[in-house]
């Protein structure tokens, strides 16, 4: 017999790992470490998720706060001119593309709630 056949059929030649052991060693839903981390993981999407429906709620409840004729356009509105330090204005854009509206579009409404908040407070309008 040749040396390399003998190699092949010996019982001292390492065994090849096969699909079955490797998923043996694969975690399974009895491993702890395992549930504990898909069960953080699940507490955290889920925190999340309410997170958002609660920002929800409170865009919507903050537009139902302002008259519905409150941020309609009356005529052609002016430009004007403001200046922000570059920090201010990154946070407003952040905010607004949260927001999904335009950094110019919020800085709008913004304002307009405002102006609406010091008029209320002092009893121009009820």
């Amino acid at each position: 017999m040749p040396p390399s056949s003998k190699a092949k059929n010996s019982k001292d030649a390492p065994a090849r790992e096969t699909k079955i052991d490797r998923a043996a060693k694969a975690p399974t839903k009895t491993d702890t470490s395992f549930t504990d981390a898909m069960e953080e993981a699940n507490q955290k999407a889920l925190k999340q998720v309410e997170a958002e429906i609660e920002a929800a709620g409170e865009a919507k409840a903050r537009r139902n706060k302002f008259p519905k004729d409150t941020f309609l356009v009356k005529g052609r509105t002016k430009p004007v001119a403001v200046r922000f330090d570059e920090f201010t204005l990154e946070r407003l854009r952040t905010l607004a593309a949260k927001r999904n509206t335009g950094y110019q579009t919020l800085l709008k409404e913004f304002v307009v709630e405002r102006l609406y908040e010091e008029e209320k407070r002092e009893g121009i309008i009820e």
